[in-house]
């Protein structure tokens, strides 16, 4: 006997397809495959195929003959069963299979009429749900949006038949125009669109100002150093100052999945006094710098996570020292190049505005003795633009 396969409107467990449409004329036709194993000795095998009426009786609907172990048909939605006959090598009838009975499913032509939102904007929106309304869109279906040979599949989907919610997760979307794009079980498919991946604001401008203390860490500014055969004293060995302001601008042209990159100018002043038995040393501390800035938002984007590395200038300006007798020293104001890297978060609220905090860690180049560095934390109120 010969092991039959019947190709219904689904793929067999083969790399072999069941089915094909045939979209030449005007309506789709839909083309089955019928397969078996080849018979030792076989000239040609006749294909009977009938159809099962709602009485229970079967009436014949096609009859073919091939030298091929398979032949394709093209039948409608039913119940239907199907035999081979064997002819021999002198083309004599030799045998014949048992009935095997197969079911051929009713595709439906998916219908698109419309979706909501026009949209996705990746700066703003935290809900990345599309909703289509339809006909025949069957939670079978396979959805997604195509754009060239780029597909981005829904993470999960439900179809009601007439509209379909597909939900999508933010690292699979790719900028750009696409299709929406759906096809039925059965291979029977539509699309509508365009629809829009986008940012909705070009770039981002933020504007913060706020309090910044100096929390000093190592450096001939900071810390008593030796020199040949004596100590000097820094000017300001304190652990803490805490009389300091800074004011951030940045600015964000460049928006991706992974983060958004831009660069950003801060600037802060300090005031920096101690005093010890003889004198006391002053100077108004200001750090202005230059950095690219990775910015990365979570939680719905009400919170971003900041990284910064730049460079700038470190300058002590009027620094001098008095005394309590006499005049003061000669006023000085010297610029050193400094190094920045920095991290904050901030957090969002009403909107454009936002509260940051964070801290950056600043080394300056001085040729003078050994070159300092200190921690410059901080906590702005500051908007979006």
């Amino acid at each position: 006997m010969l092991r039959l396969s019947a190709a219904f409107a689904q793929d067999l467990p083969s790399l072999q397809q069941s089915f094909f449409i045939d979209r030449e004329g005007d309506e789709a036709r839909f083309i089955q495959r019928l397969v078996w194993e080849e018979a030792a000795y076989a000239f040609r095998y006749i294909v009977i195929v009938e159809l099962r009426e709602q009485d229970g009786s079967y009436i014949e609907v096609f009859r073919g003959s091939t030298v091929e172990t398979f032949i394709d048909v093209s039948l409608y939605a039913g119940y239907y069963r199907f035999r081979v006959e064997v002819h021999d090598l002198v083309d004599e009838f030799a045998f014949s299979t048992e009935w095997q009975a197969f079911e051929i499913l009713r595709a439906l032509q998916p219908e698109l009429t419309g979706f909501s939102p026009g949209a996705f904007f990746l700066d703003v929106d935290v809900i990345w749900e599309l909703s289509l309304q339809g006909v025949n869109l069957l939670s079978g279906a396979d959805f997604y949006l195509v754009r060239g040979d780029v597909r981005i599949m829904p993470e999960r989907h439900t179809g009601e038949g007439d509209s379909a919610l597909l939900v999508f997760d933010q690292r699979s979307l790719i900028p750009g125009q696409y299709y929406i794009h759906v096809i039925n079980p059965g291979g029977l498919d539509t699309k509508i669109g365009p629809f829009e991946i986008t940012f909705q604001r070009p770039f981002d401008l933020n504007i913060s100002l706020g309090f910044s203390p100096i929390v000093p860490l190592y450096g001939f500014l900071f810390r008593d150093f030796r020199l040949e055969d004596h100590t000097v004293p820094a000017p300001f060995p304190d652990s803490f100052y805490t009389l300091g302001a800074i004011a951030r601008i940045s600015f964000v042209p460049v928006k991706r999945i992974w983060g958004q990159l831009g660069i950003e100018l801060s600037s802060s002043f300090a005031v920096l006094e101690h005093q010890r038995e003889y004198h006391t040393a002053n100077t108004f501390f200001l750090n202005t710098h230059l950095s690219l800035l990775y910015q990365r938002y979570f939680f719905g984007r009400n919170f971003a996570l900041n990284l910064i590395l730049g460079a700038g200038l470190t300058t002590l300006v009027d620094f001098h020292y008095t005394y309590p007798a006499g005049p003061q020293t000669e006023s000085k104001t010297p610029h050193y190049l400094s190094a920045i890297a920095g991290i904050s978060v901030k957090g969002f609220f009403l909107g454009p505005f936002f509260l940051s905090a964070g801290a950056d860690f600043i080394h300056v180049f001085s040729p003078e003795g050994s070159m300092p560095g200190f921690i410059r934390p901080f906590a702005t109120l500051g908007v979006r633009l």
